[in-house]
C-alpha cells in the first residue's frame, strides 16, 4: 500500500522527522517592546469599568462581559487624526468579523454631539459611540494624547495601545486584536508590525513583508490568512514568480489544483526551466494521479536542484505506488539525506 499523507503541506521532512523520536524544538520569546502607554494603567493590569450613555440613548459597560475582547477608539470632535482612527478601527473591525471582538467608540466632547451625528451617518459608522461625560474614564486611564486606541483582553486586562494615528494604524490594530485573541505569536505580531511599517517602503519591500508573514501564518496553519497575505503581496509584486509560486503551493495544500496549475504555468510559460515551478507541477500531476506525467516532471526538476528533497520525496510516493521498492527506498533514502544535509 502507498503511504498517503493527509495534505501536501506534510514534506518529506515532516513525513520522516517523525520516525526521529525524542527530537524536540523549543523557543522562548521575549515579549514585544511598547512605545505607546497610558499613564495610569499599565499592561496587564485591570481596565477601570465604565458605564456611559451612548449617542443613541443606549447604555454602553463593561461589565458583565466575558470572554469579549474590547477595542476602545478615545476621540475628539473636529479632529484629523480622530477621524482617521474612528474609520480605520471600524474597517479592521469589519474586516476582521469576529464576535468575540466588540469596538467602541468614546468622547468627552458631549457638545459635539451634532458633529459627531452628521459624521457618523457619513461614514456608515455602526458602532456604538459612548460620551464620557465628566471625563472621569479617560482620568482613570490617564490619556495622555487624542485619539488613543486601547485593546483590553478577555479578562478585562490591558493588552495594547496606540497613540495618536498613523499610516499604519490598521495593520498595527489588526496585529493587536489578533495577538490579543490569541492567533498571533509575539513573533508573528512583530512580523505582522513590519508590514505596517513597510507601507513607508517599496512595492517590493512591502510585498516581502507580506510573504514572510504568510510564511509564518502558514506554519501556524492557518491558511486562509496565510494566502490573504500573499495576494496582498502580488498586488505590490505582481511579477514576482516566488510570490506567485508561494500562492500555487498554498492553493494546492487547500486542494484547489486548478487554481495551483494556472499560476504554475504562468512561470513555466516565462521560464519553462524554473526548478520550483516544475516541483509543484509535478506534485499537481500527483494529486491529480497522472502519476506518469508527474514522474516525468520530477525528474526533470531534480536537475540542478539546489534542495531536491520534496521531488524525491514525491518520486518515492510515486515508485511505491508502482510497487517499485527498491526505487521508493532509493529516493526516501535521498530526501532524508538532504534533510539531514548529510555528504554522499
Amino acid at each position: 500500500m502507498p503511504i498517503v499523507t493527509k495534505e501536501h503541506a506534510m514534506l518529506p521532512k515532516a513525513l520522516l522527522v517523525r520516525g526521529l523520536a525524542g527530537f524536540v524544538l523549543c523557543a522562548v520569546l521575549s515579549h514585544p517592546s511598547r512605545a505607546d502607554e497610558l499613564r495610569n494603567i499599565k499592561q496587564n493590569s485591570p481596565v477601570p469599568a465604565y458605564r456611559m450613555p451612548a449617542i443613541d440613548g443606549k447604555v454602553v459597560t463593561n461589565e458583565g462581559l466575558e470572554d469579549t475582547i474590547l477595542v476602545l477608539v478615545c476621540v475628539s470632535a473636529e479632529q484629523r487624526r480622530s477621524e482617521k482612527a474612528a474609520l480605520d478601527s471600524f474597517k479592521a473591525w469589519k474586516a476582521l468579523d469576529n464576535d468575540r471582538v466588540q469596538l467602541v467608540h468614546i468622547t468627552a466632547d458631549i457638545i459635539q454631539k451634532s458633529y459627531f451625528e452628521g459624521f457618523r451617518q457619513e461614514h456608515g459608522l455602526t458602532v456604538p459611540l459612548a460620551f464620557d461625560v465628566d471625563r472621569a474614564f479617560f482620568g482613570k486611564l490617564g490619556l495622555i494624547v487624542l485619539p488613543t486606541t486601547i485593546i483590553i483582553d478577555a479578562e478585562g486586562k490591558l493588552s495594547h495601545v496606540i497613540s495618536l494615528h498613523s499610516s499604519s494604524y490598521e495593520q498595527t490594530l489588526d496585529a493587536y486584536i489578533r495577538h490579543t485573541l490569541g492567533e498571533f505569536t509575539n513573533e508573528e505580531l512583530q512580523e505582522h508590525l513590519a508590514v505596517g511599517a513597510s507601507n513607508r517602503k517599496t512595492p517590493k519591500s512591502r510585498a516581502s513583508a507580506h510573504r514572510a508573514l504568510a510564511r509564518s501564518m502558514r506554519q501556524k496553519g492557518m491558511p486562509d490568512i496565510a494566502r490573504g497575505e500573499l495576494i496582498k503581496a502580488r498586488e505590490q509584486d505582481p511579477e514576482s514568480h516566488d510570490i506567485i509560486l508561494d500562492l500555487a503551493d498554498l492553493d494546492i495544500t487547500l486542494g484547489d489544483l486548478d487554481n495551483a496549475n494556472e499560476l504554475v504555468d504562468r512561470v513555466l510559460h516565462n521560464q519553462p526551466n524554473h526548478r520550483r515551478a516544475q516541483l509543484l507541477k509535478g506534485i499537481v500531476h500527483f494529486q491529480r494521479e497522472q502519476y506518469d506525467d508527474a514522474k516525468s516532471i520530477l525528474n526533470k526538476a531534480l536537475e540542478l536542484n539546489p534542495n531536491p528533497e520534496r521531488v524525491h520525496y514525491y518520486l518515492a510516493r510515486i515508485y511505491e505506488s508502482d510497487g517499485q521498492t527498491k526505487k521508493a527506498l532509493a529516493h526516501y533514502h535521498e530526501a532524508l539525506r538532504g534533510f539531514l544535509q548529510e555528504p554522499n
